[in-house]
């Protein structure tokens, strides 16, 4: 995983057509969140094989809250880069705005970490280190941060992706031409939907757990 991430920054990095994309910004700081969460695995794998936790408190708490920062850094950039595919397959229906593409691209990118960080934020409250490495969540912890957790993490991403999916596989079908033309489209109409299940299905098991 970490050599598969460090290829992409390094063809990113060198190749200046694939560099001036609008998605690079986006599969950047993908890969930058899918690498903490690689680097925070051997301690998430020490917790689950060990009762007692070797690494001390602020460790079981730092990785609490990077695991969460991760997960939500990927999951929003999904996101946002189903909202980017579907702009540039259907550019005029994009909405004028006044800033410009580096600067749309930057606050994004800002946006997705502010709220990961703030969705992570509680869960380190929750963390019980009594030896330890555990969370300790009651009924209350249920209402007022799992269930809006699952909502924003899984449920918002996830009709995100899908809605935009959609949206790109009319304009597809509304664009027909050759014969070529519409098997590319099939093609893509596939590649979309079964994005879009994978995605559900990839991390549903997270938040059911």
């Amino acid at each position: 995983g970490v050599g598969g991430h460090l290829l992409l920054w390094l063809v990113l990095v060198r190749n200046p057509r694939s560099r001036s994309k609008p998605s690079s910004v986006l599969l950047l700081n993908l890969s930058l969140a899918d690498l903490g969460a690689l680097l925070t695995l051997p301690c998430v794998l020490l917790s689950a094989s060990f009762q007692n936790w070797q690494l001390g408190g602020g460790t079981c708490v730092l990785l609490g809250f990077m695991t969460s920062v991760t997960v939500g850094v990927e999951i929003f950039s999904l996101a946002a880069l189903a909202v980017l595919r579907y702009r540039i397959v259907a550019p005029q229906m994009r909405p004028p705005v006044s800033l410009t593409i580096e600067t749309h691209r930057l606050c994004t990118v800002v946006a997705i970490w502010l709220v990961s960080v703030t969705m992570a934020l509680p869960k380190v409250t929750y963390i019980n280190f009594d030896g330890g490495c555990t969370w300790s969540v009651g009924q209350q912890e249920w209402l007022f941060f799992l269930v809006p957790a699952f909502l924003v993490y899984y449920m918002a991403p996830l009709l995100c992706i899908a809605i935009n999916c959609g949206l790109i596989i009319s304009h597809l079908h509304r664009c027909r031409g050759s014969l070529v033309a519409d098997r590319r489209n099939k093609k893509a109409t596939a590649l979309l939907i079964s994005s879009t299940l994978v995605f559900a299905v990839s991390w549903l098991p997270y938040y059911a757990l």
